[in-house]
């Protein structure tokens, strides 16, 4: 009996550590995401984005970023917020509407390794844009 219990104990640690750091999605943030996907869609470079304040969303509970960046060809500052629901990242400009009624292109991500790929679709099932960023490019992996 006192085996059973030292087997279960030490498999439950065991798998403990095996899935610390692996979140649901992998070593990439929900930050992560939402930086990479804004990027994609306005052709920039997530290194610009900056992410200005979190909220959660009371009726989802997701988490809601308020990400800001500048254009670099006229100094523009752009506000756009953004949340991840499962593989699809949401986004609006600034307080406006949510992007996720069926008129709206959608951003669904895949994350491979140290890589997501970021695929925006339209309505018709056009692809938009593909782009791929590595981790290392937005920030890294998170301790």
């Amino acid at each position: 009996m006192r085996t059973m219990t030292l087997f279960k104990a030490s498999l439950a640690v065991l798998v403990t550590a095996m899935l610390s750091g692996c979140g649901e999605y992998g070593d990439f943030t929900t930050e992560q995401i939402c930086k990479a996907s804004i990027a994609a869609i306005k052709k920039k470079s997530p290194t610009v984005m900056t992410v200005d304040k979190v909220v959660v969303e009371a009726e989802t509970e997701l988490d809601v970023y308020y990400i800001s960046y500048r254009r670099p060809d006229d100094g523009g500052k752009w506000h756009v917020r953004c949340k991840v629901n499962k593989t699809r990242a949401i986004w609006s400009q600034n307080e406006g509407r949510w992007r996720d009624q069926a008129q709206d292109p959608t951003i669904r991500f895949e994350i491979e390794d140290d890589e997501i790929t970021i695929n925006e679709s339209y309505p018709d099932g056009s692809e938009a844009s593909n782009v791929t960023f590595n981790i290392s490019y937005l920030g890294g992996k998170q301790s």
